[in-house]
């Protein structure tokens, strides 16, 4: 009985070992089931825009005297980035982009004229 139990345990052993080997090796014996992937059924990725290139360099407005960051961003939304557009920009109409009194447009304005030239 002694023998009985370790000749069973051993074809058991290799038994097991066998299946384990070809568990492992299904793919490589079978061959995968993969589906070819059309461009159709490709998956979409965003990609972000690439970046939009300026033909002019801009300048920094905060250089002027009052203007800080929220300033120049509202200057830029209305396309005043660059000293000389500020110059050449009517004060109602900085006023009016930036939010501040014409007076104190005018004295951007006046800067600006300065750092352009």
């Amino acid at each position: 009985m002694n023998r009985l139990t370790k000749v069973g345990g051993a074809v058991v052993g290799v038994g097991a070992g066998v299946a384990a080997v070809l568990w492992l090796m299904r793919d490589k014996l079978s061959g995968p089931a993969v589906e070819p992937v059309t461009v159709d059924d490709a998956p979409a990725f965003r990609v972000p825009p690439p970046p939009t290139k300026r033909t002019a360099p801009v300048d920094d407005l905060s250089d002027v005297t009052g203007i800080g960051p929220v300033y120049r961003a509202r200057l830029g939304e209305a396309g005043i980035d660059s000293f000389a557009a500020l110059a050449a920009a009517d004060a109602e109409s900085v006023a009016e982009a930036a939010g501040v009194p014409v007076d104190r447009a005018q004295a951007w304005i006046e800067q600006a004229a300065g750092l352009a030239g």
